[in-house]
């Protein structure tokens, strides 16, 4: 196993975008895809009418050869992403097949993208904002969404957190690699400096998905936001997955693919990674393994590299430094706090709530799993490791 300390630089990290890009996100196709870029951007004027997916069945070719940039190849994912959730869930009866037009370039873009053809977080909330302040922060307050499915304030706040979070996580992430760099040096000072930064991090996660309930309404959340994102895997309305027509790779077959999750964002994967956090061998982590897929490959590299990095849970068990253990387990705390705050909002947003539609049932989430079982493993597998000195 290396033990090689991570590199933010080495993944296109840093400190102050963390997973997100290093400008802000493009925000308009090109020409030759105009129809499409004018179909996104106006979604929900475009949801009104009665006659939305025969509206997709009739916009032009898009065109992938015209995306020049990796900004536009995002820009561009994001697009059809958005169209094509529209068109799945913009009837309670559910597309078995996506037409060609749409299912080729969703394939194709996703291809470039090392993404499956369904919207997953990373379009959902870390390429999909504008700044409104130019020269401002990238947080609540100075961020609106470059896209929308039905728009207004619940669905704007709901994303605008995650992007926050993501803009947070940027200083927790930089102290994974202080931390690792200072236990291959064997620096007592500089890992307690790098556990002080990485508490801090966490905690302003903390504080930001703390903000939730402000300007986002359960009620709002469940029948006017949740609907949008779920997936084709353990769906009820979709038993045997969607067809992706004109897909030759895919073989005419019903794809399963999971719905749009915070699971599959990379913040606490790597977070658990660093300190050292096991979740048993079980359906859980399989899910977890999964969510991988969904996850820009380098972002997962990252992962990896951190999972296999030098432990810190293992120099700080060995040094008996109590000082930084004591910072330590109060990361492992806010980490546990993080993932209890997420199972309350789960508890109010989704649980709590009548399911009116097959497509969208309050007892399984987005991604297609048993929520409430996971979110609750999760927070107490997270508490009851810390390092004991």
């Amino acid at each position: 196993m290396s033990q090689k300390p991570v590199k933010l630089a080495d993944y296109g990290l840093t400190e102050e975008f963390g997973y997100m890009q290093h400008v802000d996100p493009v925000k308009h196709l090109g020409a030759e895809n105009a129809a499409w870029d004018e179909m996104a951007t106006n979604l929900p004027k475009h949801l009104m009418c009665d006659d939305f997916r025969e509206r997709v069945k009739q916009l032009p070719e898009f065109k992938v050869s015209a995306l020049k940039s990796d900004g536009e190849i995002r820009r561009a994912f994001l697009a059809i992403s958005y169209i094509g959730m529209a068109y799945q869930w913009s009837s309670n009866d559910a597309a078995h097949t996506l037409p060609a037009v749409l299912a080729k370039p969703w394939y194709e873009v996703g291809q470039l993208v090392g993404r499956p053809p369904i919207l997953s977080y990373t379009s959902y909330s870390i390429d999909n904002w504008y700044r409104i302040d130019p020269k401002g922060p990238v947080e609540c307050g100075n961020v609106a969404l470059l896209q929308c499915f039905l728009g207004g304030q619940d669905e704007e706040w709901f994303i605008i957190i995650h992007i926050d979070i993501e803009a947070k996580a940027g200083r927790a992430l930089k102290a994974i690699e202080e931390a690792q760099h200072a236990v291959v040096a064997n620096d007592q000072s500089a890992l307690h400096q790098a556990m002080i930064k990485m508490r801090d991090g966490i905690k302003a996660m903390y504080d930001v998905l703390a903000r939730m309930p402000e300007k986002c309404d359960p009620y709002i959340y469940f029948h006017r936001v949740r609907p949008y994102i779920f997936g084709w895997k353990n769906n009820p309305s979709l038993p045997n997955g969607v067809v992706y027509e004109g897909v030759s790779e895919l073989k005419g077959e019903g794809m399963k693919y999971r719905g749009e999750t915070g699971a599959q964002s990379a913040i606490v994967p790597a977070l658990d990674g660093a300190l050292g956090i096991e979740h048993e061998r079980d359906e859980l982590r399989d899910y977890l393994m999964e969510m991988r897929q969904y996850m820009p490959p380098r972002h997962v590299e990252f992962i990896e590299a951190v999972e296999n990095g030098p432990s810190i849970r293992k120099y700080l068990m060995e040094t008996d430094n109590e000082e930084t253990i004591k910072v330590f387990n109060e990361c492992v705390q806010l980490l546990a706090d993080f993932r209890a705050l997420h199972l309350e909002y789960a508890g109010q947003y989704i649980h709590a709530q009548a399911q009116k539609t097959p497509g969208n049932p309050s007892a399984v989430g987005t991604g297609g799993t048993p929520f409430m079982i996971y979110l609750r493993k999760h927070r107490d597998e997270t508490r009851n490791q810390p390092v004991n000195s």
